[in-house]
This record gives structure tokens, C-alpha cells and sequence, in this order.
């Protein structure tokens, strides 16, 4: 399904009613109509004209109201978009629209606009709802009669129950000509608000008896996204929370605080009944835990233990007549799933049906670990990619999606859902970035800060490395065959290790060619393996391993008398930033990583390599206290041999050790990266003595 990165709208939008019917331009520009009767064509915005399409409405907000007792959020989003060449049509023949968790949506409406002014409604039978990204649901609108210069005009209505968090993106790949938020909520409630990224500060104020923020801005500019940089992090956005609210003797009671969180997670993971103290303890001793044991050793028991013989499931239905059933994503459904309120005692069902929710994998780590005795915090962290943690402004928006634990006397992490990681690997997201984690002790006397927020460390650049070792040698046809390993390290590994499972046998000599890189026919490889694939590699940082045979058809290609080898094939593509624009956002790398390659290029008797020269390349970056944060070295030495042919062996270090890079070191983060990409294309030349 194709990502809208102009439809992202996460924690949405919001109801504007019809009594907010200002002019915009002049009479022949959009006002603000929820939805006009008879829609206009809007002529094309000639400071947008090269742009693929320009968004000339956003009318977004939020409306909290109390309905049956309980808050409630009302979102609207209204858009319309004109499309201002093919790039543009192609881009949105289909509208993706993503839907918070809980979402009922009350309405949609959609409709195009043809240059002459056709209107043609999109039928409600055809607005469908379908899995979208990260398996979240979306509205999937197709629109019908788009053509350059028609305009697309869509309206939905959301109800999402007590929702206190939200972040809404105000700025898209394409420009927006007219910007419309706003936030209504009642007297008694505090909404506390923050903008991004150069969006003006939004001040409440109070209207008709009620509290709102509204912000009216023109020409947002387009905001494209850039190699190397998180996008949600850069664009314009606001970000609120419902603060305090007000009871009937006008006391502000603070809600939904850090503290909160930290007590209300401890009470759902750490209170244990007497019999699931006992099923833990059970549990432990089946794994071989020791009461006094190594801390370390313990940890990975109870962590192999669990995620290799405990089913993670999205929803697990623990009735004891009942097998767990399990098709797909989705999974046996209940109300009396284990992320519910559920009277019955979870770990020990758990244990015996060997199935959990995420609730009752935490739930089972927290217990195992305390029974223990190893010394732990369980936390939640946000994602990097999205959020910036700011200690002033207390918001649980994207919490609840990566839980970690940490362990004081080791310094480790660990990812508790993750059944595909293993200690002290955790999912990327959030290497490098902040988590919020439980300091409730177990026993004894609560009292102060219940939660103490800490940067998840990464492993470090030697940690997480890709190491590659090849020999080139030649027939007496001077076809090149290449012997070579890759060893891959750390978060290296993560992605191979993930996929290697799920490869059929009979495409797995395909998959190692495309590792490789060395040939385009994947039958040119005479023999591979794969060696260290288990999970439990993690622990000690073994590395998965691949070593392969290849006639590398594609590496040496003969010109005249001489031939030419394709060297810089042999570390693989590496992507390079020779700029094409003006940068504008700066550089985020998922985790540090470096590289050590060491080939070895056996000369046929009677040649030489004619450019050995080339080979050297450097570049680095030093901090202020002059170590190398990022850097790129090759060299090379000849080593002489008259009876048997010569031998050349290059080296290559490369490293990145620093995540975030600012505009302001832009040109020396580039200035490596192409360096190294200047190696992948070097092209040696053997000639005859």
C-alpha cells in the first residue's frame, strides 16, 4: 500500500462548524465552508506552480465535549488539494487517511472537482477501511475523474473515547496555501500545548464560554523528506495534553503526570496473587534459574525461556475449556483477554497455555524477574523517529509502544516484546533516545518521584560492525572467482537474523546473492552458508556469518589487453550524498556502526595492478576534544611474490559513532559518506608487467 507521507495525520483533526464562515482570499478563493453546496475551481496558486500538487485548504481541530459522563474527543479533517501535473494525479488517485486505536468514524465525505468544473461525488460504498502501515487501520478513499488541475475534497469526522494526548502535523511534502487548527475544550479543563519546528506559538484563549486554541496561517511551505533524517521529527506540528480539570470547588487537579504513569503501570505488571507468585517461581526453577545466581546468566534464561516457548499474540482468550486459536494478525478474540480487566489469576495461564498479550509478556518478565532477585526497571520509551522528549511538558503520547527494562548493575537494555531481539539488543527506535521507567521498589516504603527518565545507550560502533574478509583469485581464463565472508555484529544483524526464518529453502541461494552483491545471476555462487543464526547469538555478540564461493562474472570486465576489477563491488552499493539541492534537515542515524573489509586480490603471474594509487582515500571528522566521531580509511599494501604471482591487500575502516548530526556539520557527515561511496565504485586496473 502506498504511503501518503501528505496524509499523515496522527492524533488528528477536528471539527470546524459552519458558523466559522470567514473569506480566505478574494471571493474566487476557498472560505471557510465545512462543506460548500456548490464548489468552486480554484485557479492554479502561481508560486506553486512547479509543485506536483498544493494543498489550498487544512482545516483541521479537535473538540473535547462530555458526553454520558465521560470526555470525549470529536476530530474533523477537512482538506482539498488541487493537482497540478501527472506527479500529482499519480500521487492521489487514492487518499490513505490513518485512524487513532478506538476511532469511530461518524462521517466521510469525499468528492472531485474536474478544471471545468465537474463534481463528482465519491459513492460511501466505495470508502473503504483497510490495514494501512504498521498494521493500523486506515480509510481508504479512491478517487474517481482526476485529472491535472482537478481538485480532490475530502471531510472526516472521528469520536475517540478519553483521549488526553495528541500531536498534529501541520506541514506535507507539497505547500499548503491555508492552515486552519484549532482546539475547543470546556472552562474547567487546562489543555497545555506546544508547537514545532518554526510553528508560531498557539496562545488559549476563551470563546463563548469555552477555552480554544486556533491558529490561522498562510503558505506553509512543502517540507521534503531527506536521506538520513527523520521526517515526523522536522515538520511543523503541535503537540498538547489535557493538563488539569477543574471539580465542582474549583481545585485544579493535575492529571495524567509521570508519576501517574509510573504508579498505574506498577500496579498492572507488579501485583502479583499468591498463586501467580507460585506459577512464577515454578516457572523460574523449569528454566533453571538460580535464587542466588548469576545476575547476567539469569537474565538470559528467563528471557530465552520466555520468548522461545511463550506465543506473543496480539489478544490471547484464556478460558480453560478452550484451545488458543490463532489465524494471521489477528488472534483469538475476548473480552476477558489478557489486557483486559480480567478476574482470573493471567500468569499462571500464561505459563500453561504458553500464549500472551503483550500485557502478560510484561507482565511475566516483571514477575520472573523480581522473583529473581535481579535488579530491574521496566519502562516505555518514546520513539526517536517522532517524538523529542522535553522534561517539561509531561506527555504520554507514544509510550505505550516500545516497553524496555533496564538493569542498573549490568547498564543494559532489553526488549521485552520483541521475541526476535535478545538482551542487550533493543528494537531501533529508540536507541539513543529517552525512556521513562519504573523506580517503585518492590518493597518497602513509596515516597518522591516514582519514575526516572534515561537515555536507552546503544551499543557502541565496534559493537555493531559488518566485517568482511575476500580473495579474488583468477583461472587461467582470467575469470575471477571470489571467496568471502561477511560477519555481521549487533544491530548489523538485526534485520538478516529477523528475515532468515521466513526464507523458503529454495530461495535461500537467491537471498545470499542479494547480500553479496557480486553477481547478477544468483546461480553464480558454487557454494554459501550461513553459520550463528540463532537468537541467543545476541548474548554474546557472536556474529551471523555468511561465507560464500562466487564466479563473480560482474567484477572484472577485460579492455584490450588489460583488465579492469570492479574492487569497490565487493563492500557493496553505498548510497552517496552528492547534493543536488540545498540541504535542509539535519542527519539522524539509527545507531552507531562501523565497517573493517580486508580484500585480497591474488595477481596472475605477469601482471601487475597498474593504479594502486587509487586505492587510498581518508576522510574524517574530529569533536572538540579532537576523537573521531565519524571517519573513512583505505589503504593498501603489495606484497611480492616472483614464483607464484603477486598479492594485494586493501583495508578499509569506516565509523560512525555519533547519531545526530546538525545542518552545521552537514558538509563533513557528507564529505565521509562520500568518500566512501567514491571506494564502492573504485575500479582497479591489471595490466601485464
Amino acid at each position: 500500500m502506498k504511503k501518503l507521507i501528505s496524509f499523515i495525520i496522527l492524533f488528528s483533526v477536528v471539527a470546524l462548524t459552519v458558523s466559522a464562515q470567514k473569506k480566505l482570499f478574494l471571493q474566487q478563493h476557498p472560505r471557510w465552508i465545512e462543506w460548500a453546496d456548490t464548489p468552486l475551481v480554484h485557479p492554479v496558486p502561481p508560486e506553486h506552480a512547479s509543485q506536483p500538487a498544493v494543498m489550498l485548504i487544512n482545516d483541521i481541530g479537535i473538540d473535547y465535549r462530555v458526553e454520558g459522563g465521560y470526555i470525549v474527543k470529536h476530530s474533523t479533517n477537512h482538506q482539498l488539494i488541487k493537482v497540478l501535473d501527472t506527479r500529482g494525479v499519480n500521487t492521489y488517485s487514492t487518499i490513505y487517511i490513518p485512524l487513532n486505536p478506538g476511532t469511530k468514524v461518524s462521517s466521510v465525505k469525499a468528492r472531485t472537482i474536474s478544471p471545468s468544473g465537474k463534481i463528482q461525488v465519491i459513492d460511501k460504498k466505495r470508502i473503504l477501511i483497510g490495514y494501512g502501515n504498521n498494521d493500523n487501520y486506515v480509510i481508504v478513499i479512491p478517487t474517481e475523474g482526476v485529472e491535472v488541475n482537478s481538485e480532490i475534497e475530502y471531510l472526516v469526522k472521528e469520536i475517540n473515547p478519553c483521549d488526553y494526548f495528541g500531536k498534529t502535523y501541520l506541514q506535507y511534502d507539497i505547500p499548503v496555501a491555508k492552515t486552519r487548527f484549532t482546539i475547543s475544550y470546556r472552562k474547567n479543563m487546562v489543555v497545555e500545548g506546544k508547537s514545532y519546528n518554526n510553528l508560531p506559538e498557539i496562545k488559549p484563549e476563551s470563546v463563548n464560554n469555552r477555552n480554544r486554541y486556533l491558529l490561522e496561517m498562510d503558505n506553509i511551505p512543502a517540507l521534503l523528506p531527506e536521506e538520513n533524517s527523520y521526517y515526523d521529527l522536522r515538520r511543523m506540528a503541535f503537540e498538547y495534553r489535557v493538563s488539569y480539570y477543574l471539580n465542582e470547588n474549583n481545585e485544579k487537579i493535575k492529571l495524567n503526570t509521570w508519576n501517574n504513569f509510573a504508579r498505574s503501570r506498577y500496579d498492572k505488571y507488579y501485583k502479583l496473587t499468591d498463586k501467580e507468585r507460585r506459577a512464577a517461581n515454578k516457572y523460574l526453577s523449569d528454566l533453571g534459574v538460580l535464587a542466588n545466581g548469576d545476575e547476567a546468566t539469569n537474565i538470559r534464561k528467563i528471557e530465552q525461556g520466555i520468548k522461545k516457548h511463550i506465543a506473543l499474540y496480539d489478544e490471547v482468550d484464556y478460558e480453560e475449556r478452550k484451545e488458543v486459536m490463532a489465524f494471521q494478525t489477528i488472534r483469538s478474540m475476548s473480552i476477558n483477554a489478557a489486557g483486559y480487566d480480567n478476574p482470573k489469576d493471567v500468569l499462571d495461564t500464561i505459563i500453561s497455555k504458553k500464549s500472551a498479550s503483550e500485557f502478560g509478556y510484561i507482565k511475566l518478565f516483571s514477575a520472573c524477574l523480581t522473583q529473581a532477585g535481579v535488579a530491574h526497571q521496566i519502562g516505555w520509551a518514546w520513539d526517536k523517529t517522532k517524538f523529542t522528549f522535553d522534561p517539561k511538558f509531561e506527555s504520554w503520547l507514544g509510550l505505550g509502544d516500545h516497553p524496555v527494562i533496564y538493569f542498573p548493575h549490568q547498564k543494559k537494555f532489553l526488549s521485552p516484546t520483541d521475541r526476535s531481539l535478545r538482551y542487550p539488543i533493543v528494537t531501533t527506535e529508540v536507541i539513543g533516545g529517552k525512556g521513562l521507567f519504573i523506580t517503585i521498589p518492590t518493597k518497602g516504603e513509596v515516597t518522591g518521584t516514582l519514575y526516572k527518565t534515561r537515555r536507552i545507550t546503544p551499543l557502541t560502533a565496534q559493537e555493531t560492525k559488518h566485517d568482511i574478509s575476500a580473495v579474488v583469485s583468477f583461472n587461467k581464463n582470467m575469470d575471477a572467482k571470489v571467496d568471502v565472508s561477511h560477519e555481521w555484529y549487533g544491530y548489523q544483524s538485526v534485520n538478516i537474523r529477523s528475515e532468515l526464518p521466513f526464507v523458503r529453502t529454495e530461495n535461500m541461494k537467491k537471498y545470499a546473492s542479494d547480500l553479496l552483491q557480486l553477481s547478477s545471476n544468483y546461480n553464480n555462487i558454487i557454494s554459501f552458508n550461513f553459520s550463528n543464526e540463532e537468537y541467543s547469538n545476541y548474548y554474546t555478540n557472536t556474529p551471523l556469518t555468511l561465507y560464500a564461493s562466487v564466479n563473480a562474472t560482474n567484477l572484472v570486465n577485460k579492455a584490450s589487453n588489460r583488465y579492469l576489477i570492479k574492487v569497490g563491488k565487493l563492500v557493496g552499493k553505498q548510497d552517496n550524498l552528492y547534493p543536488e539541492k540545498k540541504r535542509l534537515l539535519p542527519v539522524d542515524i539509527s545507531y552507531p556502526n562501523s565497517y573493517n573489509y580486508s580484500i585480497t586480490i591474488d595477481i596472475p603471474k605477469g601482471y601487475k595492478i597498474l593504479n594502486p594509487e587509487t586505492i587510498r582515500m581518508s576522510a574524517d571528522y574530529l569533536n572538540g576534544e579532537l576523537d573521531q566521531v565519524i571517519g573513512f580509511a583505505s589503504d593498501y599494501k603489495l606484497i611480492k611474490d616472483n614464483k607464484n604471482g603477486d598479492k594485494l591487500v586493501i583495508t578499509v575502516s569506516e565509523s560512525y559513532s555519533q547519531l545526530h548530526f546538525s545542518l552545521f556539520e552537514f558538509e563533513r557527515y557528507r564529505n565521509v559518506c562520500n568518500t566512501a561511496a567514491d571506494f564502492s565504485n573504485l575500479t582497479l586496473v591489471l595490466g601485464k608487467k
